[in-house]
């Protein structure tokens, strides 16, 4: 925990459906389809981005995380120095 990525916030302490967690950070997948994540924020790894909605499945990798929406789109965030959340073109 020395980052924080094993303090649970509040806003993630009720309507959690998921919990995945990578190198420092921790995220949940809320009940309404948002995400939040919490502990070390290098690269923006725990920075959600603005707006996520409609996610249900989440995935934390080493610096990086992802999200699968309803619709069968991903979107990832954090660090992106070889390519971990640029993703593919046509991928549903």
């Amino acid at each position: 925990n020395e980052h924080g990525q094993g303090t649970v916030p509040a806003a993630a302490q009720s309507g959690v459906v998921q919990v995945d967690a990578g190198s420092y950070h921790t995220c949940a997948l809320l009940a309404g389809g948002t995400v939040t994540c919490w502990g070390y924020n290098s690269d923006d790894r725990a920075t959600v981005p603005a707006g996520l909605t409609g996610v249900t499945q989440i995935s934390a990798g080493a610096y990086h995380s992802c999200a699968l929406l309803a619709g069968g789109a991903v979107t990832c965030w954090g660090d992106n120095r070889v390519g971990q959340t640029a993703v593919p073109s046509g991928l549903s």
